[in-house]
């Protein structure tokens, strides 16, 4: 369980992702021209540009968060499978997603245009040496993520997550002159760092006994 503050830190961290990714600017003329356009539209009964159309919402906004949904509640039954009862092998299990995963792809390519190049040129036409590289770090990443997951749990990886998103700015900005650490990413990484502590600072305490027989 999560106490009041670990839910408020949890919710400091999506702004924090919402931040490093552009999806909330770090500009208060943004804001304030929202807040009076809105207004100046409610007094005329004139939707404004700021507004979210039907097509935005169906096709945007609901898969967002039916994505998000199904990505923490797939996160929280792998966290129970890892760690109920003992907890199952995490590399075992990485492999057992896997074979699902190329289970998956096998049929997408029966369909996909993807597919039918495979078919005419082979598998591994073009292949390099450097093409190894993301297979093997991707193959890294999964076994990683299944024992952050079986020892840690799902949310102090979504920490993770957003820190590496950090992490992955600032080598961008180190290797590519053209690229800086932007505000967002600063900002970003405050609010992720203040998330963190106030998640690992106040953890849920669970009340007494004699608490829970007073309140019954």
């Amino acid at each position: 369980r999560q106490s009041k503050l670990q839910i408020v830190a949890l919710v400091i961290l999506l702004v924090a992702a919402l931040v490093m990714e552009g999806i909330l600017p770090l500009n208060l003329e943004y804001y304030m021209n929202y807040l009076s356009n809105a207004t100046t539209a409610a007094d005329s009964n004139e939707t404004t540009k700021f507004s979210l159309s039907s097509r935005h919402v169906s096709h945007g906004v609901l898969p967002i968060m039916l994505a998000s949904f199904l990505s923490g509640l797939a996160g929280a039954i792998t966290q129970k499978s890892l760690q109920s009862g003992g907890g199952r092998n995490a590399l075992m299990f990485t492999m057992e997603l896997c074979v699902a995963s190329i289970l998956i792809l096998l049929v997408s390519f029966a369909t996909s245009d993807d597919g039918k190049k495979i078919q005419e040129r082979g598998f591994f036409d073009q292949w390099t040496f450097l093409t190894l590289v993301p297979i093997l770090t991707n193959s890294a990443g999964g076994i990683l993520v299944g024992l952050v997951i079986k020892y840690a749990g799902t949310i102090r990886k979504g920490f993770a997550l957003i820190f590496g998103i950090l992490i992955s700015g600032i080598v961008q900005s180190l290797i590519d002159e053209n690229k800086t650490l932007s505000k967002e990413d600063i900002a970003g990484g405050v609010l992720a760092a203040l998330s963190l502590w106030m998640h690992a600072s106040f953890p849920y305490v669970a009340a007494p006994a004699k608490m829970k027989a007073k309140a019954e």
